[in-house]
């Protein structure tokens, strides 16, 4: 389906959302990036809204974060040129290619996101949309996108312990992608089926706001690596 806008070659979608549709291109020096257009109808509906993402991304500078190379505004074409970053999303590793995440391989990716997140909130900013298909994964490290629910911190209706909630969900995931349960019993709560000890139930507790919540990303931080990093074994 390639396709020339603004000088970019469209080669294939890659995902589409409630405000928009992705896709892979290449630039006119041949890099890959990704293309983010706005559905004209959300375009309009949120306009203010809407340049919450520009504005917060120019601002940012990360590794871990795609960095907003331009915007393209064309006949009805409206969107952003975004840094491409490699590897598949949390959601599609779990519910498509059914990968089972082990204990190294979720403390990495959310020893990661905190990082990510250490450095948003340093920044006054927080994402408000920390899921696992805004997370990338390549095996080694990850990437957070879609900054388009991400707002200045103003301690009021936007606060950095919407993000702990969110990567609270995210972490069960992980940690549910272990779980069987050969004899199909009733539900139960996470905290009972999971096979996690006492301080990592609480650590998590604490993020979803079932116990006293954390105060800063400092907590979570030091708490994550205290309850969740492995221990190293001796050959």
């Amino acid at each position: 389906m390639e396709k020339e806008i603004g000088g970019y070659t469209v080669v294939h979608s890659v995902g589409e959302g409630r405000y928009g549709k992705c896709y892979f291109a290449s630039s006119p020096s041949g890099s890959p990036v990704i293309i983010k257009r706005y559905k004209s109808k959300m375009l309009k509906k949120n306009k203010e809204k809407n340049v919450h993402e520009a504005v917060i991304l120019s601002q940012l500078k990360h590794e871990k974060i795609p960095e907003l190379l331009g915007v393209i505004n064309n006949k009805g074409f409206y969107a952003f040129v975004l840094e491409f970053k490699p590897g598949k999303t949390i959601e599609e590793m779990l519910f498509k290619q059914n990968h089972i995440f082990n204990a190294s391989e979720i403390y990495n990716i959310g020893f990661q996101l905190i990082e990510v997140m250490k450095y948003l909130h340093y920044n006054g900013v927080v994402h408000r949309d920390i899921r696992c298909a805004n997370v990338l994964y390549d095996g080694n490290n990850i990437s957070l996108v879609d900054f388009g629910l991400a707002r200045w911190i103003d301690g009021k209706q936007y606060k950095c312990d919407t993000d702990f909630s969110y990567l609270g969900d995210l972490l069960l995931y992980l940690l549910y992608s272990t779980f069987e349960n050969p004899k199909k019993s009733k539900k139960h709560p996470w905290y009972e089926e999971l096979s996690i000890n006492y301080n990592q139930k609480i650590f998590l507790k604490k993020l979803l706001r079932l116990e006293t919540p954390y105060s800063n990303i400092i907590e979570v931080e030091c708490d994550y690596i205290k309850y969740f990093k492995p221990k190293e074994t001796s050959i």
